[in-house]
């Protein structure tokens, strides 16, 4: 988690929730592609492929 910025903690705060990306999104006012894009940052810096991954990894 320390290698995140701190955008993409918080978009991976959101996508821990049962939001879409597109809500997500709109709660950030981004762009569904931004937080794509940070999605996969994440996804990537956790070593993880899906969100179901990403959030077993903060439990």
């Amino acid at each position: 988690m320390d290698a995140l910025s701190d955008r993409e903690r918080e978009v991976f705060q959101q996508l821990q929730t049962a939001r879409t990306l597109h809500e997500i999104a709109g709660e950030l006012s981004v762009s569904i592609n931004t937080v794509k894009t940070h999605q996969r940052a994440i996804y990537r810096k956790l070593g993880v492929s899906s969100r179901r991954e990403a959030v077993r990894t903060t439990v």
